[in-house]
């Protein structure tokens, strides 16, 4: 026997055993992604290359003719397999369906139809006689249908191929090692089979091929996780996971990046794999501390940091390979500017409501107090001065709880604006305060988007600032800042309430200005050096006043968009300007 059959025979053997244990060991693990379709290409691979090497033993022997005739049955099986893991190891399993298996069926079943009929019709080749200087002890011509079988297989390589490609390109590469193994895997045997077809070589090489087939195969299960984390299911996770995500070598260099990454770092397609993070990060004020985390971290870290004026989390975690040496760091940001934005405004919120019960808790304590101790008197002495008293109490108790439920009611959430006639609603909020002889000019006419109530609300206030701590007669009030004190169109205190005595009427003025409006009298005005505190809770003026009505006062402006600025009038009294926020 020629020593170069030994070899050729000997590397069949190598290869029969190489694809039987990746065939074993690829059913092993079936439930992952690709691993069965996997076993089935091996498993036609191994019987592929038995009845390849049975005519080299058998020689000039009919049994060669049977062989040679299932060789052709098990290429069939072999790239049917290929085809199949190739679909789903890439993320097209979907295709995958019984009807598409059957379609894939037809080629394999018609093909060992006619190669086992060969002899009556030789439509795949013309067996002309048995050789026995021949390789395979047979002498074969081959024809049409043999053609059209190599030209099918030929096919689905391409397509396998294709398919392979792009999805490398899509993953930038990131599973390069996997993808280089898979494509040797296919063209060596490819083009053992190429030569051995097309050529005067009298050894199909395509066995020596696929002995490349196992070892590559065999090497990519074992050594680079050929089907530990499917690419497939980087794509399903990473590509639908909301966060940001990058992975960065030991080097400090991007080597896989989503959508969201591109988007947050403005790239769009462009390949950004290989560069480094501090490059991609430039564009972005204050990132040194930010590349300095991501690229010397360790363990586990997370942290808060602003981009843009947004807000974000970032969380890095260390990658270690099998020897437990660091092989690069997986980077995942969110941003949770909304979030951060949500949780200040329930602070704010919280702390609001921790002044309303200390106002409802320690101010209506105090006219209950005043009321309890009257009553009281008067059930002794039947004194009806007790009774104008017990009235005050109660009338300061309403304004303050309506205060409170209307500071609440617009604690900063979305309001419905429509056109609203300024000066008809300023004039119907005004026939709700009490006056006296006060009067009221509005200048022009005009619109402005709000809601009605609220706006209601901010006149009311802002006219019984006007009447009650514009007049002459409260010159010498200790707090003559405070603007507001009433929030209730209801609480209107009797002629006897101690706020109304020894006021001089004032004449209050409303008109328009620039994209809002003014309000102003012509009082005694608020001194310069108090305006700042002028909003805050509790700044009153009058035993009767609650503290709270400028805070309504601006808390409506602010829930409109507006701001409220405050200055003197040309008379010297009080003006409140309120317009859009800049």
């Amino acid at each position: 026997m020629e020593p170069t059959l030994l070899v050729y025979q000997g590397v069949l053997v190598v290869v029969c055993i190489a694809t039987g244990g990746v065939a074993v060991r690829a059913w092993r693990r079936r439930e992952e992604p690709g691993a069965a379709y996997l076993a089935v290409m091996n498993v036609g691979i191994v019987f592929w290359t038995l009845f390849t090497l049975l005519p080299t033993f058998l020689g000039a022997s009919p049994w060669s003719f049977v062989s040679l005739r299932l060789v052709i049955v098990f290429v069939t099986v072999g790239v049917f397999g290929l085809f199949a893991f190739t679909l789903e190891y890439t993320g097209r399993g979907e295709y995958l369906t019984r009807r598409t298996l059957a379609v894939l069926s037809v080629q394999p079943i018609l093909t060992t139809v006619v190669v086992l009929t060969n002899g009556y019709h030789e439509l795949m080749w013309t067996e002309t006689a048995l050789d026995p200087t021949a390789v395979y002890g047979v002498v074969r011509t081959f024809q049409a249908g043999f053609l059209v079988h190599t030209l099918y297989s030929y096919a689905l390589l391409v397509v396998a191929v294709y398919m392979l490609g792009l999805f490398a390109v899509r993953s930038d590469f990131l599973y390069q090692k996997q993808v280089v193994a898979f494509l040797f895997a296919i063209f060596v045997p490819w083009i053992g089979n190429v030569l051995y077809i097309f050529t005067p070589v009298q050894y199909d090489l395509s066995q020596v091929g696929f002995a490349v087939t196992g070892i590559s195969l065999g090497y990519a299960i074992t050594s680079v996780g050929f089907l530990d984390i499917t690419p497939v299911a980087r794509n399903r996770v990473v590509e639908t996971l909301q966060a940001a995500v990058f992975v960065i070598d030991t080097d400090g260099r991007l080597v896989d990046i989503n959508d969201q990454g591109r988007q947050l770092l403005g790239v769009g397609e462009r390949s950004v794999t290989g560069e480094p993070v501090s490059a991609l990060l430039d564009p972005f004020p204050e990132t040194a501390a930010l590349v300095e985390s991501i690229t010397t971290a360790r363990t586990d870290a997370t942290f808060e940091t602003t981009l843009n004026g947004r807000t974000f989390t970032v969380r890095i975690s260390p990658l270690y390979d099998q020897r437990d040496l660091l092989a690069g760091r997986v980077v995942l940001v969110n941003d949770v500017t909304e979030q951060v934005q949500q949780q200040r405004e329930l602070r704010q919120r919280n702390e609001q409501l921790d002044r309303f019960a200390s106002v409802v808790s320690h101010d209506l304590r105090n006219p209950l107090t005043v009321a309890s101790g009257k009553l009281e008197l008067f059930r002794q002495t039947r004194d009806d001065d007790y009774l104008s008293d017990i009235d005050d109490s109660l009338h300061r108790m309403e304004r303050l709880i309506s205060d409170v439920l209307t500071l609440t009611r617009t604690g900063g959430d979305d309001i419905e604006l429509t056109p609203v006639s300024i000066g008809a609603v300023a004039q119907a909020a005004w026939s709700n305060v009490e006056t006296d002889a006060s009067t009221l000019e509005v200048v022009g006419e005009w619109t402005l988007p709000a809601k009605r109530t609220l706006l209601m609300q901010l006149f009311e206030n802002l006219f019984r600032n006007s009447v009650e701590h514009g007049s002459t007669g409260n010159r010498d009030a200790p707090c003559p800042d405070d603007s507001v004190e009433h929030g209730s169109t209801g609480s209107r205190p009797g002629a006897d309430d101690a706020v109304e005595h020894n006021r001089d009427p004032v004449t209050v003025t409303v008109g328009p200005l620039g994209d809002g409006f003014f309000v102003e009298d012509d009082g005694v005005g608020i001194p310069e050096s108090e305006r700042a505190d002028l909003f805050d809770e509790g700044v009153s003026g009058t035993d009767a006043g609650t503290g709270l009505g400028l805070m309504i006062v601006d808390q409506v402006a602010s829930v409109h968009g507006w701001e409220t600025t405050v200055t003197a009038s040309q008379d010297g009294g009080a003006r409140f300007e309120i317009q859009s926020a800049r």
